[in-house]
């Protein structure tokens, strides 16, 4: 039997105090991995290939969130929009694994000029199965096109999930990438962005409930290069019971940017005094005429709030349920697919319970 790999992911691209321990994380990585591919469904006008497509290699290079590095000849699927279409309905990958499952699901998406697309990949699995996912994703966005990425993880609660999504952003171009992440023993999220053009745009929204003992690591990393940039970056959630959670982001003005703009907000509801809550939001600048803001609004119910629900007849865990899932429900709403909606509504109900 072959023992596991240590590998350091979602690195910090600025280290802080080394003493913290969060300048990064380490994960154990199965040796034996397959390449798994997914359900899925496209509609006209998509290209869909499970064999990557041609030209794949002459891609630009781009920068990792979490820099997981897959030894191994894993062939991501190819998803290719060409210039000028715009695709209204959404692309849907299905992943569904087995117990004992170690999958390489990999995508490369590219967005040809002027093009609109939107991909969601969808993981789960039996409520206690075990195993490991690695998640791959990366994203080209020609001139004008804009492409939103949705990535909803409702695995079981014994899953290991390493999820990175890459993106190049041309002139004018806009990428969203949206995470709602409610499975999982462990989950490790990584976005990186390279804003290369004029006027490129990126946002970011993810939404978590950690519980019980899951732990929950991010790594945000966005090079802004374009000059007129703008970057945007949410993340809100719940950590409750002796959950762990770690949320790192990093907004980097490169020279040359002049006029960008960035700015990342974050919300954490803390339910137990035995979480671990770790945020660190950085600015890097090396261009003057720039715009970057952080914020962070982390702590407990306030005693007006609960005190506006027991008013109403909701005791306080109730209400500390209502409000861990509004939080949720905010992301879940930009999930444009029935199908996907209904089965995160119903793990969402297993979770909080039925409204």
């Amino acid at each position: 039997m072959t023992e596991n790999k240590i590998m350091e992911i979602n690195k910090m691209p600025s280290p802080t105090w080394s003493w913290l321990k969060m300048n990064k994380a380490e994960v154990s990585l199965e040796n034996d991995i397959e390449n798994f591919l997914p359900d899925f469904k496209v509609g006209a006008g998509v290209v869909y290939n499970e064999a990557g497509f041609e030209g794949a290699t002459e891609l630009p290079e781009l920068s990792s969130g979490t820099g997981v590095v897959i030894d191994g000849n894993y062939i991501p699927v190819g998803i290719s929009v060409p210039a000028g279409k715009k695709i209204s309905e959404p692309v849907v990958l299905t992943y569904n694994f087995a117990a004992g499952m170690n999958a390489y699901t990999g995508q490369v998406i590219k967005a040809g000029k002027d093009s609109e697309l939107t991909v969601i990949i969808l993981s789960s699995s039996d409520d206690n199965a075990q195993g490991q996912q690695i998640v791959d994703t990366k994203v080209f966005a020609d001139d004008g096109a804009k492409v939103r990425v949705i990535k909803v993880q409702l695995l079981g609660n014994n899953f290991v999930q390493l999820d990175d999504t890459a993106s190049y952003v041309s002139e004018k171009a806009y990428v969203d990438v949206v995470h709602v992440v409610l499975g999982g023993k462990e989950t490790y999220v990584g976005v990186g962005s390279n804003l290369k053009g004029y006027k490129s745009s990126f946002n970011s929204e993810l939404a978590y409930y950690c519980r019980n003992e899951q732990i929950l690591d991010m790594n945000y990393v966005v090079l802004q290069y374009g000059k007129k940039s703008e970057c945007y970056m949410n993340v809100r959630g719940t950590v409750t019971d002796k959950s762990k959670k770690t949320y790192r982001g990093t907004i980097d003005f490169k020279q040359g940017c002049a006029g960008a703009v960035g700015q990342e907000q974050e919300e954490t509801l803390i339910l137990s005094p035995d979480v671990v809550n770790n945020s660190i939001p950085v600015i890097l600048c090396d261009e003057e005429d720039v715009s970057g803001e952080h914020g962070a609004s982390i702590g407990r119910l306030g005693d007006d709030v609960l005190f506006y629900m027991q008013s109403r007849g909701i005791d306080a865990k109730a209400a500390e349920r209502v409000l861990a899932r509004a939080k949720v429900q905010a992301v879940v709403s930009m999930i444009n697919d029935a199908d996907v909606t209904e089965k995160t509504e119903h793990f969402m109900n297993d979770i909080f319970g039925a409204e």
